[in-house]
């Protein structure tokens, strides 16, 4: 729960920091992913390398086949996954991606009104 606390101020803080003017949009709105597939494989690694430690510790006994699957299943809810990242199609107009920006900065101030 603390830690939802803390992200949620982050979140407030940078909604209300942030810059709306059309340069500074435009340029979170080039930096979306557009192809999250050709990056899973290498964040998954690099997510299974940094976890296997603890999940070793959490859960002796295990085959490795099981530990990977085991780190599979959270890493699809981990934030680390380009999946789980905001995305737009790979041939999405600029004003697609300032739109979806613009969805997503809508969906984080009602979830922070709410909270």
């Amino acid at each position: 729960m603390h830690a939802d606390c803390i992200a949620s101020s982050l979140d407030s803080m940078s909604l209300a920091t942030e810059r709306t003017d059309k340069a500074a949009v435009g340029a979170k709105a080039g930096a979306i992913e557009r192809h999250p597939e050709r990056r899973f494989k290498a964040a998954f690694e690099a997510y299974k390398e940094r976890e296997m430690p603890r999940i070793r510790q959490e859960r002796p006994g295990l085959r490795k086949n099981q530990y990977e699957n085991e780190l599979h299943d959270e890493f699809k809810k981990h934030p680390d996954n380009p999946f789980n990242q905001l995305q737009v199609s790979y041939d999405a107009t600029q004003e697609e991606k300032v739109e979806v920006l613009a969805k997503q900065r809508e969906l984080n101030e009602k979830r922070l009104a709410g909270a």
